[in-house]
């Protein structure tokens, strides 16, 4: 029998969370990047790196760094441990990864926030200051990343996997011909114009996000995802005798990027133009008439003053492996986060960009990285864009893991997070010396302690440590074998549980719109479920995460927590162990409250006071039948959710005038089985004058009333993809692929259609 144990990111044995800062420099003498797991007896350059360490910290070891870990270092970590982490029994022999992080903020000078209810920390981000150092750094972390590593038991292996940090082997370096620019481094009728116009929904009032339908209140723009059929203005040749005679040619087809309606006046309804080919998120910037479309290879922009004939402005390519990952367009500026696959042969400059010909590089004193080695696959670059002439005036890069990346953009700064892959090899090392007494021998316990001080990768490290077990259990008979696989089992899966907020964590970054620089960074513990799941009030952070993963981390475990930060990651306060066993489906901040909604048999609604930061509070919970995915208050008191029971949509309306017992005022359940909005909110479109809102589903489009704080249906649209609504004047215009229904509000009658080729 094999027992798996999927352990996904670092298992760091600490209950932690790090005061975080990127101002001070770390003393000369002490590399974190050269810090290893490092044993009493061991001699070498990694010991010699913990003993700088140790002494930029101020902890004594009389003979200075020598190299050779013996009494005088052990009696140093003794004292650190004790001093900085409050652990009065370490017996100084090792130093794992929390030692590890503590001991690099020791050296920044910064002091050490402990949060026993909360695990995880890293000391924050810092600059490359060379290719060869990001190289060095980009060596450590791959060394720490590992798909499946077995102990080789011949007939009972416990492997323990977690995802492999796989860096692209693509080069990024630019050919000699092409220049490179290096970034600095710092619906009635009744007047021409419509009165009333919908936007595209957004979490942030007043910052537009990218979505496929768009519209300045007299055009609509339609990003397709089909084919637009059109028939030669040349007639065919008629079919001549021949084997397929009989058979008629395919019609033939072109394919459609962006569709331009004119929507206003609604007499005048008709499509504009096809002209434009490429297709893909938009950004529309009314004052200045430009579309800006972010394709799957570049990013272009059309100005459509003249919506019947666009014209095409600029484009900007998008190199070596990039994406981007979000857009938000305020105040005239475009904010652009891109994500580009690491090179393993030339990792900086960075290159996501060319424009005109011109590489955008990003130079290695531009970069930063976590100061604790972290696996990295990815770099994000940040960019303001100026959407007029796609010049980008400032950025920062950040190196990290493509894992479950979010962003989430306040007034003030852009947040972007990313699920840590760390390198578990510390904590199974430590499970394996500390919790496998009684069933390993002395002799192999102390092997594992030597091997895990080796400087060698992981997969080495963890073959020699199976060879070590396998000798010990050869000479064990059947029976013996049996209870010790079995017994190893129970002890893992009770020990990720024990460990469970150090196995999942997820890296934040601030930073600022006016800067574009890394004005701090924290370590979360848990994964976020979307940018929903972050908000920004009175300066403070507040995040809803979920703990562990029901198909991962070999135990069964799941809790939900709540965390808030101050503006350098501080934590303020916390909400922990909300729908244990169960995954967050919702989160919604709004002000001094909170809204979440967990979900695994039933939906619990929480409700959450955060007005006092430094001791948020869970105040009321409602359990009713399935979940709600997406929360869009109504009002103060009123908030709607969408999402599913029974296998269909289910709409509901919340009552949370009294936080401490929130009841479900109204619901209405749809014969689909889906919609779009539980997934992307920008599907979702609310009409506040006639209290009504819109969301696409599998089967069509539907128009539900919340007058009176009841859900009525309205209107529905069947037999096309429908995919969006807008609202110009009193007319809603429900937009698919193949045609536009335009229904009038105050009648709730269908008035016009228009097919789309």
């Amino acid at each position: 029998m094999k027992y798996r144990y999927a352990i996904g990111g670092a298992l760091v044995a600490s209950a932690v969370l790090f005061s975080l800062s990127t101002s001070v420099a770390i003393a000369a003498e002490c590399d974190p990047l050269a810090l290893r797991a490092t044993n009493f007896g061991q001699t070498g350059a990694h010991v010699k790196a913990l003993q700088s360490c140790l002494l930029a910290a101020k902890f004594d070891i009389p003979a200075g760094a020598t190299g050779y870990f013996g009494t005088q270092t052990k009696a140093a970590l003794q004292t650190f441990y004790r001093t900085a982490l409050d652990i009065s029994d370490w017996d100084g022999r090792s130093i794992g990864p929390k030692g590890r992080a503590a001991l690099v903020l020791r050296t920044q000078g910064v002091t050490v926030n402990v949060h026993a209810s909360s695990g995880g920390g890293a000391p924050g981000l810092k600059r490359i200051a060379s290719e060869t150092e990001l190289t060095k750094y980009i060596e450590a972390s791959r060394s720490g990343s590992y798909r499946s590593i077995s102990l080789g038991l011949s007939s009972g292996a416990v492997t323990m996997g977690a995802p492999t940090v796989a860096l692209s082997s693509a080069d990024s370096s630019v050919p000699a011909t092409t220049p490179m620019v290096p970034l600095p481094t710092t619906a009635g009728e009744t007047s021409a114009t419509p009165s009333r116009v919908s936007e595209t929904n957004v979490q942030v009032a007043g910052i537009d996000e990218p979505d496929i339908v768009k519209t300045d209140g007299t055009t609509i723009y339609f990003s397709r995802e089909g084919y637009a059929r059109w028939y030669s203005d040349v007639l065919p040749t008629p079919m001549m005798d021949c084997v397929n005679c009989g058979i008629m040619p395919p019609t033939p087809q072109k394919e459609v990027g962006v569709t331009a309606v004119t929507a206003f006046p609604l007499s005048s309804l008709g499509i504009a133009s096809d002209a434009i080919v490429e297709r893909g998120q938009m950004l529309l910037v009314k004052d200045k008439h430009l579309l800006v479309i972010l394709a799957y290879d570049k990013i272009v922009a059309y100005d459509v003053t003249d919506p019947t004939k666009p014209t095409k402005k600029w484009t900007n390519e998008l190199k070596n492996n990039t994406q981007v990952v979000a857009a938000r367009l305020k105040g005239g500026t475009m904010s652009l986060v891109t994500s580009t696959y690491l090179s393993a042969t030339r990792p900086c400059p960075i290159i996501p960009i060319m424009r005109g010909g011109v590489s955008i590089a990003i130079p290695c004193g531009d970069i930063w990285v976590p100061v604790s080695v972290e696996p990295a696959n990815v770099s994000y670059s940040i960019f303001a864009v100026d959407p007029t002439t796609g010049t980008e005036t400032t950025s920062t890069t950040i190196l990290g893991d493509s894992n479950n990346t979010t962003v989430y953009v306040s007034e003030n700064n852009i947040y972007l997070a990313y699920r840590m892959q760390n390198a578990t090899t510390n904590v199974i090392m430590s499970f394996l010396r500390n919790e496998t007494t009684g069933l390993l021998s002395t002799t192999t316990i102390e092997r594992i302690r030597v091997v895990d001080g080796y400087d060698i990768s992981l997969n080495s490290k963890m073959t020699e440590i199976g060879k070590a077990v396998e000798l010990e259990l050869a000479s064990l008979s059947e029976n013996d074998r049996m209870l010790f696989e079995n017994e190893l089992e129970n002890r893992m899966k009770s020990y990720l549980d024990t460990h469970l907020r150090d196995t999942d964590r997820t890296t934040i970054a601030r930073i600022p719109l006016a800067t574009l620089t890394v004005a701090s960074s924290g370590v979360v513990p848990g994964h976020l479920l979307n940018q929903f799941s972050m908000d920004e009030w009175g300066g403070n952070l507040r995040t809803a995460v979920t703990v562990g993963d029901r198909w991962g981390f070999g135990g069964s475990k799941m809790v939900n927590d709540v965390y808030v930060f101050d503006e350098s990651f501080k934590a303020l306060g916390s909400i922990l162990d909300l729908g244990v066993t169960e995954r967050i489906y919702a989160a919604r901040f709004i002000g001094n409250r909170g809204y979440l909604v967990t979900f695994r048999q039933t939906d619990p609604f929480y409700v959450l006071d955060l007005s006092l930061p430094t001791a948020p509070k869970m105040t009321g919970e409602l359990k009713i039948p399935g979940y709600s995915a997406y929360l869009e208050p109504l009002s103060e008191t009123m908030i709607l959710g969408v999402g599913r029971e029974d296998g269909g949509v289910k709409l509901a309306i919340f009552d949370v005038s009294n936080p401490a017992s929130p009841t479900e005022k109204a619901k209405y359940s749809l014969k689909d089985s889906w919609t779009e909005v539980e997934g992307n909110h920008h599907a979702f479109l609310r009409d506040e004058k006639h209290k009504v809102f819109f969301l696409p589903g599998g089967q069509g489009g539907y128009v539900l009333s919340y007058d009176g704080d009841a859900l009525t249906l309205k209107a529905t649209v069947a037999g096309y993809q429908v995919k969006r609504a807008v609202y110009i004047e009193d007319n809603l215009y429900i937009i698919g692929e193949e045609k536009i229904t335009v229904y009038d509000e105050t009648t709730w009658k269908e008035v016009k259609t228009l097919e789309l080729k």
